[in-house]
């Protein structure tokens, strides 16, 4: 009887480590696929700001107003095409003028120039436009000529 009893305490014994072990593992894979998603997902978010970076460094804006013709040219310099959204042309006292409709949405194509010729009456003060590629999209400002 008393041996009986000593085995059945071994036996739970072993139960109770053994179940501590397999928690104790599923835990650890657990926490390491947790950690292992957050670095990818860390790593998506980088690669995506970088990109954005590179294309504002290559995609070029310039602008010039001349009496009451403002020219813009925006020139993709970036490896990929780019998709030109929109411009808004800001004036000093506060108001505004978008451009979005044609011939927006406009894709460059790498070392293409989009020329844009519009009539104002007003001199700008900025030209910001937008620029992206399918997964980004970021706005950027014209230089004055």
């Amino acid at each position: 009887q008393e041996k009986l009893r000593k085995a059945v305490g071994g036996i739970i014994a072993i139960l109770f480590i053994v179940s501590s072990i397999i928690i104790a593992y599923i835990l650890i894979d657990f926490g390491l696929r947790a950690q292992q998603e957050q670095i990818e997902t860390l790593r998506r978010t980088y690669e995506v700001r970088i990109k954005a970076i590179n294309i504002a460094k290559a995609v070029e804006g310039v602008w010039n107003y001349r009496g009451i013709y403002l020219t813009i040219s925006i020139t993709n310099n970036y490896v990929e095409p780019v998709t030109i959204t929109g411009i808004v042309i800001l004036y000093e006292d506060g108001t505004y003028d978008i451009l979005k409709e044609d011939p927006f949405p406009y894709t460059l194509a790498p070392g293409e120039t989009l020329e844009i010729s519009w009539i104002s009456q007003k001199e700008p003060v900025s030209v910001i436009f937008s620029a992206g590629t399918l997964e980004i999209i970021t706005s950027l400002s014209a230089e004055r000529e």
